[in-house]
């Protein structure tokens, strides 16, 4: 029927809480399951929603295994509970689901893209740790494998092609840590900036590496700071309020509200308008 298959792994910004095993996405319900526009952190439509139904130019039917509180791979990050389905364990129930190929799925190397936006509760649950830079190496040396997992063993040789990499928001500046002390917030935030730097360089390098796969990258990080510097101008009260309600950025004090996803479906469409999607 003309669809393009959009598959989504990351966190609680990300999440609609889908179960691949459930009703699969369809015109009815691009996201499939839940009832759309699902479970997310924003108690309304998030930017996965946004995406699969406005900001875009085709049928897009949505696969997003993202789960709330997610890491990059427990083992080095704990979640901050034991049942939290990483980013790991999320790209293995991908391989096990549409990444077979099934007749209800038929997606190809052309009309699929991969997203990742992960690294919030990686940093969240380990920015005060010593040697912090090469540790972000080791987490995300742990993610392109699974990018690497991702091209490679899609059960065939027509793998994933097209990656969306989303890096860390300023996390340092949500409710949540401005109620913290200065330090976690200035240690935070330079950690957050040194991962993202690393993010680039990594997408790039795998780009170089591997002909025939595009990657892009909708920086997160400056979105945010461009409407937490002047939420005025983009219809918010300020840039600390949470709660809910309109006009206010913060849907609780870590997460963005359904208004402020919106706004980032807007952004990630800018970055894929040279796209089929």
């Amino acid at each position: 029927t003309g669809a393009n298959y959009w598959f989504s792994f990351g966190d609680s910004y990300t999440q609609t809480g889908f179960d691949p095993y459930g009703t699969l996405p369809s015109a009815d319900n691009p996201i499939g399951n839940p009832t759309f526009p699902g479970w997310t952190s924003t108690g309304g439509i998030n930017w996965v929603g946004a995406g699969t139904t406005t900001y875009n130019k085709s049928h897009i039917l949505t696969y997003n295994y993202a789960y709330g509180g997610a890491t990059i791979d427990s083992n080095l990050v704990a979640p901050y509970q034991p049942t939290v389905i990483s980013l790991t364990e999320q790209v293995d129930q991908y391989l096990a689901t549409a990444g077979t190929k099934p007749p209800s799925t038929p997606w190809t190397g052309s009309n699929s893209l991969f997203s990742i936006w992960i690294g919030i509760n990686d940093i969240g649950n380990s920015f005060w740790l010593e040697d912090r830079d090469a540790f972000s190496d080791v987490l995300l040396n742990a993610e392109f494998a699974l990018v690497q997992k991702l091209v490679h063993e899609s059960h065939s040789d027509t793998g994933a092609r097209n990656f969306l990499f989303v890096n860390v928001p300023p996390i340092d500046r949500s409710p949540m840590m401005l109620a913290a002390d200065q330090w976690s917030q200035d240690t935070e935030r330079v950690v957050i900036n040194t991962f993202n730097a690393k993010l680039a360089a990594q997408a790039a390098a795998f780009k170089a590496s591997h002909p025939g796969v595009e990657t892009y990258i909708w920086d997160s990080h400056a979105t945010f700071t461009r409407i937490l510097d002047s939420p005025t101008s983009y219809g918010f009260v300020d840039a600390t309020t949470f709660g809910a309600g309109p006009g206010i950025f913060w849907g609780d004090n870590l997460h963005p509200s359904s208004p402020a996803h919106v706004l980032f479906a807007e952004d990630v469409a800018e970055v894929l308008q040279n796209t089929i999607w």
